[in-house]
C-alpha cells in the first residue's frame, strides 16, 4: 500500500513538473510580444545614437550603417512584426472591437518599412557617391525611425497590456499563437538567425560611436 502510494505521488509530482512546464513553455503570446519590444528599443536607441553622431559629422563605418538595416528588416520587420501580422492581429482583430486599434499598426507598419527602405536606397546612394561628407538623409531617416519605433511600441503596449488585463486570449489560443510564432522564427532562419541578430545588436551597442 506505502508503495503504490509512493508510485501515485511520483506520478502526481512528475504530472504537476509537466503541467507546470507546459505553462512555461506556451508562456504567453502578448508577453512574449512585449519582449520583443525591449529589444526593438535597444535597436532604437541605436538608431537614435547613430543620427545623432552623423548630424555631427563624425564616422560611422558603412558595415555598422549596413548592419543596422539588416537588424532592422530581418529582426523587426519579417520576425517581429511578422508574428504580429500573421498570427497576433488575425486572432485579436475580431475580439473586443480590436479590429480599428490593428487597422492603425498595421499603417504603421508600412511606415516603417518605407522609412527603412529609404534609408537603405540612401545607404546605398551615399557608398556610390563621391561625396562621402552627404550624411543627412541617412542621419534623418534614422532618427524618423526611432521615432516610429518609440511611437509605436508604446501605443501596441497599452493594447497589449489591455490584451493581459482582460484575459482576452484563451490557453488555447495562446498556444496557437506561440506555435505560430515558432513558424515566424523558421522563415527567417530559425532561432540560429536570431541568436546572430542579438549579437549584431550587442556588436553595436559595443561601438565606440554609441559611447
Amino acid at each position: 500500500m506505502k508503495f503504490a502510494f509512493l508510485v501515485f505521488s511520483a506520478i502526481s509530482i512528475e504530472q504537476f513538473i509537466k503541467n507546470r512546464t507546459k505553462k512555461k513553455v506556451l508562456l504567453n503570446a502578448t508577453q512574449d510580444l512585449k519582449r520583443d519590444h525591449l529589444t526593438l528599443k535597444r535597436v532604437r536607441n541605436i538608431a537614435q545614437m547613430c543620427s545623432e553622431k552623423l548630424y555631427s559629422n563624425k564616422n560611422i563605418p558603412f558595415e555598422d550603417l549596413k548592419i543596422i538595416s539588416v537588424v532592422i528588416e530581418e529582426f523587426v520587420d519579417k520576425f517581429h512584426h511578422g508574428k504580429e501580422e500573421q498570427a497576433y492581429f488575425p486572432e485579436t482583430n475580431n475580439k473586443d472591437n480590436f479590429s480599428e486599434d490593428i487597422r492603425k499598426f498595421l499603417i504603421e507598419h508600412e511606415l516603417g518599412r518605407r522609412i527603412a527602405t529609404m534609408f537603405l536606397r540612401n545607404l546605398k546612394t551615399w557608398k556610390e557617391s563621391d561625396e562621402k561628407d552627404s550624411r543627412e538623409p541617412l542621419a534623418r531617416f534614422l532618427k524618423s525611425y526611432s521615432v516610429f519605433i518609440t511611437d509605436h511600441t508604446g501605443k501596441e503596449d497599452k493594447f497589449f497590456d489591455i490584451i493581459e488585463e482582460k484575459s482576452i486570449l484563451s490557453e488555447q489560443e495562446n498556444e496557437a499563437l506561440i506555435r505560430h510564432f515558432e513558424s515566424c522564427r523558421n522563415r527567417v532562419g530559425g532561432p540560429a538567425r536570431i541568436e546572430q541578430m542579438m549579437k549584431l545588436i550587442e556588436y553595436l551597442e559595443g561601438r565606440e560611436w554609441m559611447r
